[in-house]
């Protein structure tokens, strides 16, 4: 855990940065966007933020972080919604390809869910841009800054947020007969979001084969 007086010093460098951070987001947005369409991705929506002072202080007051500033990577965060889970797959490569990944500090969320276990499911990116695009287009002024890439599908997101929000409005321990019914609805849209995923396919085949 960091001192009071290292939380207060990382507060206001970021305090500094703030707006570079802004400008990244933008700019990594629109890269992103760029890619998406020239690889006829279709997705549902991009979202980004910049952390919040507020935000940033209370997160470096917390006890994991004892060096805040190289510590908390998702300062400024995007996120791809996609229609359908197999879209997850295609827009994770072409991230790969367009940015340096941090793949230690990068996690696949489903991964960390046990086999007979429904919840939360994301895949989660730290990255910077390359040296060769920073050169390229010169953006040295973002060379080293991170930053966080989600991809979520839809039905995930819907998750996602309604978890946000029981965890938000509520700290404590729900009782097991409630904890059931939660993760039981996440099996629903698991499910769904498969059939959807299935039944998209197939249509497509269809299309193809009666066009």
């Amino acid at each position: 855990m960091a001192s009071r007086k290292k939380v207060n010093q990382a507060v206001l460098w970021y305090e500094s940065q703030r707006n570079k951070f802004r400008d990244l987001r933008a700019e990594v947005e629109v890269i992103l966007r760029e890619a998406l369409n020239e690889n006829e991705i279709i997705f549902h929506s991009i979202e980004s933020r910049v952390k919040s002072v507020e935000s940033f202080r209370e997160k470096a007051s917390r006890e994991k972080y004892s060096k805040p500033v190289e510590e908390i990577t998702d300062l400024c965060g995007i996120r791809v919604i996609t229609l359908f889970e197999k879209e997850i797959h295609q827009i994770s490569d072409i991230i790969k390809e367009l940015f340096e990944i941090d793949y230690r500090r990068s996690e696949d969320k489903s991964d960390l869910l046990a086999a007979d276990k429904m919840g939360y499911k994301s895949i989660h990116y730290i990255a910077e841009l390359s040296a060769d695009k920073i050169a390229r287009t010169e953006l040295e002024s973002f060379a080293g800054l991170k930053f966080e890439i989600q991809i979520r599908s839809i039905l995930q997101h819907a998750w996602a947020e309604i978890e946000h929000d029981r965890n938000y409005k509520f700290k404590g321990e729900l009782p097991k007969n409630l904890q059931r019914r939660f993760y039981a609805l996440a099996g629903m849209l698991e499910i769904a979001d498969r059939e959807f995923n299935t039944l998209s396919e197939e249509v497509e085949k269809y299309r193809q084969q009666n066009n």
